[in-house]
């Protein structure tokens, strides 16, 4: 069982190491890497140890098929090597060339490698990129390569909560007056298939409990061309405002991939009624003047 467990794990090891990226799927603001070299191409024959040119290329929808941009050529020459890149002057990419320097490139396959490096992925990154390595073999130029896609997904955003109507400043407290009706408004981004959950409990409190929730919209429906696949949904609750300051969250998840929560709370209006002199309510004031004019008239008087 430990013999089968080692050729299990060796066997995970290197179809890990063979792929071109370090992941699967990207979204907007993550990063990837893609590394190329022969061990990941797998078509270059044994006996080939000299390496002339390796690339990095990235595919492309053309309205007659496929296309391709090439993001990087390493060029190997007998005196000399050649560096190309094509990459986006306005982002942050990162390019590594290590292996098969001149005087070396005879026997370079096992060293060369070109490591592409994307610290702020986006949308449109996603897509198939193309590991080509160029070899001389029988006097010829032959070419291998090896072809990889990475996918995009939409993050999940933190939702926002609004209240209708709100009073106060601060964006997720507002102060109502009890038995007012009000709608509270969760509007959150994100890939298809988010599920929504309100919870409620007392303000100050750890307790919350599930809220039951009303069809949740989807308000922006992307094309169906969009391959970014993002979406905008809302999710509305009509409630009477209880009698005690109740907090209220609203917890967007991913399916098992994440979750992204947002809290909000509404006080209750404070009762005008008087707590000291000067007060303009009438009743208080007339209670109260009645109170000295009694008092006056009890006080015992001396000659």
């Amino acid at each position: 069982m430990q013999v089968l467990g080692a050729i299990l794990t060796a066997g995970l090891f290197i179809a890990a190491r063979c792929q071109l990226f370090d992941r699967s799927v990207i979204e907007d603001g993550g990063s990837f890497n893609l590394t190329c070299d022969v061990s990941r191409i797998g078509d270059v024959p044994a006996a080939v140890t000299e390496i002339c040119q390796l690339s990095i290329e990235r595919g492309f929808i053309l309205n007659s098929g496929v296309g391709v941009t090439v993001l990087v050529r390493y060029l190997l020459r007998a005196t000399d090597e050649q560096l190309e890149k094509n990459t986006p002057d306005n982002r942050p990419w990162v390019i590594d060339v290590s292996g098969g320097r001149y005087p070396s490139t005879q026997n370079n396959r096992a060293s060369i490698k070109i490591a592409l490096y994307v610290p702020d992925a986006k949308c449109s990154d996603a897509g198939l990129y193309v590991c080509k390595a160029g070899f001389r073999q029988g006097g010829l130029v032959s070419e291998a390569t090896r072809s990889d896609t990475i996918t995009y997904k939409a993050r999940l955003e933190e939702p926002v909560l609004t209240l209708d109507p709100h009073n106060g400043n601060a964006p997720d407290v507002s102060t109502n007056t009890a038995g007012q009706v009000v709608k509270l408004t969760c509007t959150f981004e994100g890939p298809a298939g988010l599920e929504v959950t309100w919870l409620t409990g007392p303000s100050g409190g750890t307790d919350f409990v599930p809220y039951p929730i009303d069809v949740i919209q989807m308000l922006t429906p992307s094309s169906i061309l969009d391959r970014c696949k993002r979406r905008r949904f809302e999710s509305t609750l009509t409630l009477k405002v209880p009698a005690v300051d109740t907090t209220y969250i609203c917890v967007v998840k991913d399916g098992n991939v994440g979750a992204s929560q947002k809290n909000f709370k509404i006080v209750i209006k404070k009762s005008n009624k008087a707590t000291h002199f000067g007060t303009m309510d009438p009743h208080w004031f007339v209670r109260n003047m009645l109170v000295m004019v009694v008092a006056s008239l009890l006080m015992p008087r001396y000659v």
